[in-house]
């Protein structure tokens, strides 16, 4: 049974490539939206690609259970990072790109796209980041 989640936007994270140049993943830093989703003190999320279909976001259900990404592909534990592990990460499986249209052999990695990032009560979901441009007349004639 489906049930109703409110979300809110809670920014912008460029994805960033963690590992070695044979064996990486491409991981987000999203300490808030995992605070505002209520895992900060770890856990995982299942990602769901095939929904951005109807939702036009790619969802990911929170648990406060570890995973193994092995048997379930599609799950991926909350990292705690940084100097002082206050920094929450998320890899971001290949399925969960790919659904947000995003090829990982044309990112540049000196300047990579950025995704939205939505949080709510367990629950994060991801679109890709667009800039957008706006024509304003600023009333010095530029």
């Amino acid at each position: 049974m489906a049930e109703d989640v409110d979300i809110r936007e809670v920014g912008t994270a460029p994805l960033r490539r963690q590992g070695t140049d044979e064996h990486w993943s491409v991981i987000v830093s999203i300490t808030e939206a995992i605070r505002e989703a209520g895992l900060e003190g770890g856990g995982s999320f299942r990602f769901d690609p095939a929904a951005v279909d109807e939702l036009g976001l790619v969802p990911a259900i929170g648990s406060e259970e570890t995973v193994d990404g092995r048997r379930e592909p599609l799950a991926r534990n909350v990292k705690h990072e940084g100097a002082d592990g206050s920094t929450l990460r998320l890899v971001l499986p290949g399925d969960v790109l790919d659904a947000l249209g995003i090829d990982v052999e044309e990112i540049d990695w000196e300047d990579p796209p950025e995704v939205t990032v939505w949080a709510g009560d367990q629950l994060l979901a991801f679109e890709p980041s667009s800039e957008q441009t706006l024509a304003v007349e600023r009333g010095d004639g530029s």
